[in-house]
């Protein structure tokens, strides 16, 4: 540890494991929602695949459009709220957005009974199902991005060493795999493959965990009197607050070099991860020719692999301190841990080859926020500004527009394959097509992703000391 560590106060471990557990909440319900929403569209209520798919799409353009705007409104509004005066900035706001938050995905699932039940109905009511799934998916969106966007806008300015990031986030990433997993195993008890309601029943499930949950990641995400002071102390030493407008914002952000690389790096794996998460009931459905209850082994054996990866990438960041070299590494393996996947075709295999793929995840969700706290730490220096939702509004419309690159990989290999919508069994080729959507593709995407990453990102050791002493003489350290 430096002496400029040293003199940054650390949060006891409690705080920042109440803190990492954000990502346990995050994950256990983004999770489900990534293993069953297109699916359930789809397959249980009978959707045609081009549909469902241009709901995502149309999903996506509301993020283009929300999430952004939101992040930079956060900022605009924050000196006009009342909360306000007491020192108060991200609190509140996430109070704000994890309840609706968890109510919006319920509603997801409660399609109408009357539009659904065999091909005719369905057929008949296809436009009002569509404009429920994009209504639902909306609010869903908008809800999370008011709580997301300040719970990371948050970890920068309460976490201000770098050891203690790191730590904070190794917290994170095991909670967030632990997260997943649950997602995994205990929602899909409640599902029977085709049968609508034991959908309902499993998200009534994810939302009762998802209150309980989140009451405690209140003391990580509480802004106690040492982050109120600093918000002060950068008020008075002349720190801009100032929000420009929105379009200028929007120039602004898109001209960080290093913004975007990170956020090339965060799509590539985010994809690539999530893409395992919305496959994985093609997988035991027309793979495995298992029922949803197997999805606990495919994901307990990731749990496995990152719980025993998770540790040492704590420790090999904490050692090496090359971020950047961290974020390299966690590309180029999970590039290779997808290989196996497009050739598997037993549970065993599939066990053994999500053990190596916990532990390729593990190291990107480890790596990512310090990587991110990082680029907003060289961007305060070089513009003295610390507005980081608008940054993180960004990064939160890069996940969602994720999600609608991974419905329309799912639709079109399934579109060109000649899959069936809600038949129990497939033909050869659209088996294979759920082979590319599940691996192919994201191999092919981390592989990019990575290269672009490692080629151009600069962000090296040095540049980072050099800003950590940069920002302590600007007085937007704790002091």
């Amino acid at each position: 540890m430096t002496e400029q560590e040293k003199e940054i106060p650390q949060y006891p471990k409690r705080i920042m494991a109440s803190y990492g557990a954000r990502e346990l909440f995050g994950q256990w319900v983004a999770a489900a929602f990534g293993f069953s929403v297109f699916f359930f569209y789809e397959n249980v209520i009978g959707l045609s695949s081009a549909i469902a798919a241009l709901a995502f799409v149309l999903y996506s353009i509301w993020n283009a459009i929300n999430d952004p705007i939101t992040g930079w409104m956060i900022e605009k509004i924050h000196p006009r709220m009342p909360w306000n005066k007491k020192g108060f900035k991200r609190f509140p706001w996430i109070i704000i957005g994890a309840f609706p938050f968890l109510i919006s995905y319920l509603l997801i699932y409660l399609v109408p009974s009357n539009w659904y039940g065999s091909p005719e109905i369905v057929a008949e009511h296809q436009w009002a199902i569509f404009g429920w799934e994009v209504g639902t998916l909306c609010l869903y969106d908008t809800c999370i991005t008011v709580y997301d966007v300040n719970v990371v806008s948050l970890y920068p300015d309460k976490f201000r060493g770098l050891n203690e990031r790191r730590t904070v986030q190794g917290f994170g990433t095991i909670l967030g795999i632990i997260g997943l997993v649950l997602a995994a195993i205990i929602p899909p008890m409640f599902i029977k493959t085709f049968d609508p309601a034991t959908y309902v029943n499993a998200a009534l499930v994810t939302v009762g965990f998802g209150f309980i949950i989140f009451l405690f990641i209140l003391p990580g995400v509480y802004e106690d009197r040492r982050v109120r002071n600093m918000y002060e102390q950068r008020i008075k030493s002349g720190i801009k607050l100032e929000v420009p407008p929105f379009i200028k914002s929007t120039k602004e952000v898109l001209k960080e070099k290093r913004f975007i690389l990170k956020i090339i790096h965060f799509f590539g794996y985010q994809v690539g991860g999530v893409m395992i998460q919305t496959s994985a009931f093609y997988v035991t459905t027309y793979i495995l020719h298992e029922e949803a209850s197997a999805i606990t082994f495919l994901l307990g054996a990731m749990l496995l692999g990152a719980l025993i990866s998770v540790p040492l990438w704590t420790i090999l960041a904490n050692r090496i301190k090359n971020n950047r070299l961290i974020g390299i590494i966690s590309c180029f393996l999970l590039f290779a841990t997808f290989l196996p996947l497009i050739f598997v075709s037993t549970l065993i295999g599939w066990i053994i080859s999500l053990i190596f793929f916990g532990i390729g995840i593990g190291a990107n969700w480890y790596i990512d926020p310090p990587l991110m706290g990082d680029v907003l730490d060289d961007i305060s220096v070089r513009t003295g500004k610390t507005q980081y939702s608008i940054f993180y509004g960004f990064q939160s419309f890069i996940i969602k527009f994720g999600q609608t690159f991974i419905a329309v990989t799912i639709a079109l290999s399934h579109i060109f394959t000649g899959f069936v919508e809600g038949s129990p069994t497939q033909t050869p080729l659209a088996v294979f097509g759920i082979r590319i959507h599940t691996a192919i593709v994201p191999a092919i995407l981390m592989l990019i992703t990575g290269l672009i990453f490692w080629k151009y990102f600069d962000l090296t050791p040095e540049k980072v000391a050099e800003n950590r002493k940069k920002l302590k003489a600007m007085e937007l350290e704790n002091q």
